[in-house]
């Protein structure tokens, strides 16, 4: 475990206790510490280190390493949304009215390359490639990756965010950081590295937790979102923003698209009331139910997650 000396946005050295959490995705033993700066940056400290980290990434549960990740209702509409993404029909337009959009998918490039950072088990990539991506994966699980490539894809390595610097530099069109700045136990060094390795108006689009959410401040340590302690920095949109422009990138756009953060919150109060496991999250009729309030909130600009779209 690190303690946190200063913030790694503003510098300060004194910090607001929020609460102390636990996992709750797989309730496995550990108490954590959320603290918040001056600034509004949210954060675990002391910063649990790669090795107590381990365990709370199993391989054979966490959500991102599994196979056959588009199952079901919404795993199928997203799959629709992005096969379509590009040359979009009445259905998918009226679908992406009623719900939205699929967020975090590149612009257009003939023949562009795109490397996913924390693709998993490869989901997104293979849908990609399809569209006529040239494809690159990076993630630190040896067997998503190993799914990833018995599902055909070729580059794709196994690494953390450092090892961003071994590609050639102006090499990407399009960097994908979808729910994973907020893994990383230094975002600021993760922008710096990918900078240099986007071409001349290369995208970066990243995806991640709003903590300024109005979920966040309902719910506090059942936030779904929060997710201690596999989440150890939570930004929210006005501080990504300013954070990407001082490391030489020019916005583009920031769009809010939540869904099941207000189900899995309430999942999350309901176990610890009753002291038993309740997962409402994975019943698609309450998850729909619910999405009117968090259609709302998006619209808002109090979603519970938010994506920003920046070119070098």
């Amino acid at each position: 475990m690190k303690k946190n000396k200063n913030c790694i946005y503003c510098g300060k050295t004194k910090f607001k206790t929020l609460f102390s959490s636990k996992d709750r995705m797989f309730d496995l033993r550990g108490e954590f510490f959320v603290k918040k700066c001056g600034c509004g940056l949210v954060f675990l400290d002391p910063m649990p280190d790669k090795s107590v980290l381990r365990k709370y990434y199993p391989s054979t549960e966490y959500y991102a390493y599994e196979n056959d990740q588009n199952n079901g209702f919404f795993g199928n509409l997203r799959k629709y949304l992005i096969e379509h993404y590009y040359d979009k029909n009445l259905l998918s337009r009226l679908i992406s009215i009623i719900f939205h959009d699929v967020p975090a998918i590149p612009s257009w490039h003939k023949n562009g390359k795109i490397l996913d950072v924390g693709c998993g088990s490869g989901d997104t990539l293979v849908l990609l490639k399809k569209l006529g991506w040239e494809i690159y994966g990076l993630d630190i699980d040896k067997n998503a990756l190993k799914i990833a490539e018995d599902r055909g894809l070729q580059n794709v390595i196994n690494g953390t965010y450092m090892d961003i610097a071994k590609f050639p530099d102006n090499y990407f069109n399009a960097i994908r950081l979808y729910h994973v700045i907020e893994h990383l136990d230094d975002p600021v060094c993760a922008l710096k590295i990918i900078y240099k390795k986007l071409k001349q108006n290369g995208e970066l689009i990243i995806g991640t937790p709003n903590a300024k959410s109005f979920a966040a401040w309902l719910f506090g340590k059942y936030w779904l979102n929060l997710d201690v302690p596999r989440h150890l920095v939570l930004f929210n949109p006005s501080m990504l923003r300013n954070l990407l422009m001082r490391e030489g990138y020019e916005i583009e756009h920031v769009d809010f698209c939540s869904g099941g953060g207000v189900v899995g919150s309430i999942g999350y109060w309901l176990s610890d009331l009753t002291k038993s496991k309740i997962n409402i999250l994975s019943n698609t009729f309450i998850v729909i139910l619910f999405y009117p309030i968090e259609w709302l909130f998006d619209k808002l600009k109090y979603g519970d997650v938010f994506v920003i779209r920046a070119k070098k």
